[in-house]
């Protein structure tokens, strides 16, 4: 949480962040900024030139009697003309500055998502890191437009202020001096405020991304089937409700204080303006000053006040918005694993994986005591289909990350063709591996892109696209879509065709099987499969590993039987490793499991006999 207790000094330090803001707006288009810096420079003169033609049409009127009517058009067409260039001014600046709005906010997402393809796994699975990302991500779209919008109305204002306190400085200097102390005051209150409303916006990350999951539960087409059918729908808008209420009656308390506070502050102001307005007032009475130097002092006067207290509060509350730039800048300097990233570190390609192994290779999650793998040791070799058996929690899909280098930070050696996985680079490495997660991703996109994802070069390859479903059992449903490969999948856009659990499984089995790598790996392939679909799958799936290596995880104990070996997990370590024909005649723990799994079908079998 960020300290309520504000000075001058902070706000200062806070500006630390503007050499990076400058960077950030001359990267996203320096023509357009420099543009708008000038044009805002120029709008700043604007309020003095016209208080200058104000007073000389009329005092040009006073004295146009006596040296003639030509005087008082002069004034006119003077001051008209300097209205039409403020209003040009106006207008091209807004129209710059409406087109530099949307590249920036373009930009800024851009960098955003540039720098979370470079974290981790581990990154994105550490809540704290998240957070940042929300807190970076929440306000992207606007808030750095706004920043650069107070530069320029700080930059403008300032033109304006001195341009304008001039005209009265050469009068009666102190007349500005007063106007000063008020604004000063005030902007320094309403500082403390800011910066109370910024800590309350900073701490609700955790449960605004909570209020974003729960609108999220209630209105996509993935959830809503279970949500109606266990009735969720009522407490799961109950808890966004309370969420959002709560936010309602602390920002209702914030902003009441801050109507108060502004309320006081403008009428001391004007006290001060209408005091100050009859001391002009007299002097003009007194003969001291002209009609129009009068107005123009009276104007210069309301536009000095306002100007500066408007200044003065866009100083401290781009302090407030300079908290959300370190938030920014704070998630875009979270440090990235080099192991990738470091030029000076010669990587090897990969071009084939022959072998994979593992010695005594032990590895736990981030904060976390226990261990997901412990001293875990096997070697695979090409033409060797793997199944990996074990309990929910023992370690399987853990194994999965390290071997794709999802996670770094494990203990021991995992080699790969006799090399140490991490001398090889990344991309080479992930490019030879074909991986179906048990939570793979069902894209909203077309039936092309969603298998074509598997291998980016191969989106417009109809004929290797049409071999990855064949192989995978999906060629029938997706050749029978209203435009087969370019048929729109999902519900979240027009003309989107739903496919089933088991379809949907298919389609990424084919993203998998188009990446034409040497290693596949798939976790869970057949959960969503009927008995038919699963012997095809494992059928093809062999084929498939034809001078490759595969590896599959699965509770389906009757997949498991044709493959070369079966590790068995518990608690992170391998208890077994055989064939199935040896692993049921040690009558440990994999025969076990399989006669547990058997046992209803046996049951069910030996029933028919006794009934028949």
């Amino acid at each position: 949480m960020v300290n309520s207790d504000v000075n001058f000094k902070e706000v200062i330090a806070s500006f630390k962040n503007w050499p990076r803001v400058f960077k950030l707006l001359w990267k996203t288009e320096k023509k357009s900024l420099i543009i708008i810096l000038m044009l805002s420079v120029l709008g700043g003169l604007s309020p003095s030139l016209i208080l200058i033609g104000n007073q000389f049409l009329i005092n040009s009127v006073s004295i146009g009697w006596e040296k003639g009517f030509h005087l008082v058009i002069k004034g006119l067409v003077l001051l008209a003309s300097i209205y039409i260039l403020q209003l040009i001014i106006l207008q091209i600046n807004e129209y710059v500055k409406g087109v530099f709005a949307l590249k920036l906010a373009n930009h800024v997402n851009i960098i955003i998502m540039e720098k979370s393809l470079k974290l981790t796994l581990k990154d994105f699975e550490d809540a704290s890191i998240y957070d940042q990302l929300q807190r970076a991500q929440m306000e992207a779209s606007s808030r750095p437009f706004a920043i650069f919008n107070q530069i320029l109305f700080i930059l403008s204002s300032f033109v304006t202020l001195v341009s304008t306190a001039m005209i009265l400085i050469l009068w009666k200097w102190w007349l500005v001096l007063l106007l000063l102390i008020i604004p000063l005051l005030s902007s320094l209150s309403l500082l403390r405020l800011g910066k109370k409303e910024f800590n309350v916006e900073w701490e609700r990350a955790p449960t605004r991304r909570k209020s974003w999951y729960m609108s999220f539960l209630l209105t996509k087409d993935v959830n809503i089937k279970e949500i109606k059918l266990f009735n969720l729908g009522e407490h799961l808008l109950k808890q966004y409700k309370k969420i959002n209420t709560d936010f309602v009656n602390v920002d209702k308390k914030l902003l009441f204080r801050r109507t108060i506070l502004t309320s006081a502050i403008n009428i001391l102001n004007q006290i001060v303006v209408t005091l100050l307005t009859l001391y002009i007032l007299i002097a003009a009475l007194s003969n001291q000053i002209m009609i129009g130097t009068m107005v123009s002092y009276i104007q210069a006067l309301s536009s000095t006040q306002s100007t500066t207290g408007t200044l003065l509060n866009q100083i401290f509350s781009m302090y407030e918005n300079n908290l959300y730039m370190e938030q920014l800048f704070s998630f875009l300097d979270i440090e990235e694993e080099a192991h990738d990233q470091d030029d000076n570190i010669s990587k090897i390609e990969l071009n084939n994986i022959n072998s994979i192994e593992f010695k005594n290779v032990s590895f736990k999650y981030p904060y976390q005591e226990k261990y997901s793998l412990e001293n875990v040791s096997f070697l695979i070799k090409k033409d060797e289909v793997i199944a990996i058996v074990g309990k929910n929690g023992s370690g399987k899909t853990t194994l999965v990350k390290l071997l794709t280098k999802l996670y770094m930070d494990y203990s021991g050696e995992i080699l790969i063709n006799d090399i140490p996985i991490n001398q090889y680079s990344t991309k080479s490495l992930q490019d030879n591996i074909g991986v179906l997660f048990q939570d793979f991703i069902k894209y909203e996109l077309t039936a092309r892109e969603n298998i074509g994802f598997g291998k980016l070069e191969s989106l417009q390859n109809n004929e290797r696209l049409f071999e990855a479903i064949r192989k995978s059992g999906i060629y029938d449903k997706v050749n029978d879509l209203p435009q087969k490969l370019d048929t729109q999948l999902g519900r979240w856009f027009a003309e989107g065709q739903q496919l089933s659990g088991g379809e949907w499984q298919k389609i990424g089995i084919s993203r998998a099987i188009v990446r034409d790598a040497s290693l596949y790996i798939l976790d869970e392939p057949s959960s969503a499969l009927d008995p038919n679909a699963e012997k095809y799958l494992f059928e093809s799936f062999h084929k498939l590993i034809s001078g490759k290596i595969g590896i599959y995880i699965s509770h389906r104990f009757s997949t498991v039987k044709n493959a070369t070996r079966i590790l068995v997990f518990d608690e992170g370590k391998i208890i077994e490793n055989d064939t199935h024909t040896n692993l049921m005649k040690q009558n440990g723990v994999y025969a076990e499991l399989y006669n547990l799994q058997a046992s209803p079908y046996l049951y069910e079998n030996s029933f028919h006999l006794i009934e028949g």
